[in-house]
């Protein structure tokens, strides 16, 4: 179950190449200048980047000319989508400890966690790639 406060640094990857993807306007674009554009290793990038294409947000090609399109509009991909085929569902959370029952009568934190998570995926579900 992936945590909204504090994603994976591979998801920040992926949504900073699914940005630059979809600013192609469907010509493809390499992992080399998206690395070097992102400032993250090509090998890292390469890892998130099949993820995303797994999950048919994208496809790639290798080889000269090879590279990374959207497999969709960029109206059709929410940062939501991207987040989660990278993170895998986000789930609200009711423990901050990751427990499903608390061994304590009422916890301090209340349904904060539940809350945000669902706050979190509102605002990442309204986001889509077209806004950028």
């Amino acid at each position: 179950m992936a945590k909204v406060a504090g994603f994976s640094e591979a998801t920040y990857i992926g949504l900073h190449a699914m940005v630059l993807i979809s600013q192609k306007d469907g010509e493809r674009i390499s992992i080399r200048e998206m690395a070097e554009t992102i400032c993250v290793s090509e090998a890292h990038l390469a890892k998130v980047v099949l993820r995303l294409a797994h999950t048919g947000l994208i496809s790639t090609t290798r080889g000269p000319g090879g590279g990374a399109v959207l497999a969709k509009k960029p109206k059709e991909i929410s940062f939501l989508d991207i987040v989660e085929a990278i993170e895998g569902p986000l789930e609200n959370s009711k423990c901050v400890f990751g427990k499903s029952k608390c061994s304590r009568e009422g916890c301090i934190f209340g349904d904060f966690l539940v809350k945000m998570t669902k706050e979190a995926k509102e605002w990442l579900r309204s986001k889509t790639l077209d806004e950028f």
